[in-house]
């Protein structure tokens, strides 16, 4: 299989799974498998950036919260802005998730990389997002992200080498 044919046979992917699949939200990703997985890398994760999300009554205190935009970014103490390409927001599930860990973690570990919950504790935000983005699973799996990526652009995989 060419290249061509290869992202021919990726580009269908929606068209072949899930009528509700929408590559920018995760819960309506269909199971992952390295067809969709490159597919979803192709087209990668869109953070949607408007300025208001949905309230959402938290049990523990009755009090109203969301989601925020900012949280996609991280700053540093020196006051550059860093962009957490690998968080994405669920308009589906009113929930975050984590874009790496969904594709490349095999044991799900925590709610971001979970399709059938995701992270919805707005209140624990800080340190959650933290804390998930120092972890070693995590740090693994951007790596896989950042190497299929690359291989995917330079046509280097699998696919194209037989």
């Amino acid at each position: 299989m060419d290249e061509d044919e290869l992202h021919s046979e990726i580009s269908e992917i929606p068209v072949a799974s899930e009528e509700n699949f929408q590559h920018r939200d995760p819960a309506t990703w269909p199971k992952i498998t390295d067809k969709t997985r490159c597919f979803l890398i192709e087209h990668r994760p869109e953070q949607d950036r408007r300025e208001f999300f949905p309230n959402t009554l938290c049990d523990f205190d009755n009090r109203m919260r969301h989601f925020s935009s900012k949280w996609y970014e991280k700053i540093h103490p020196n006051g550059k802005k860093f962009v957490r390409t690998w968080l994405q927001y669920s308009n589906k599930k009113d929930s975050l998730f984590c874009f790496c860990c969904l594709l490349f973690l095999t044991t799900k570990t925590n709610n971001f990389s979970e399709i059938s919950k995701g992270f919805c504790d707005w209140k624990k935000l800080n340190p959650r997002i933290p804390k998930h983005e120092n972890n070693n699973e995590h740090q693994r799996c951007y790596s896989d992200r950042k190497t299929l990526e690359k291989n995917l652009k330079e046509g280097k995989t699998l696919n194209s080498d037989l």
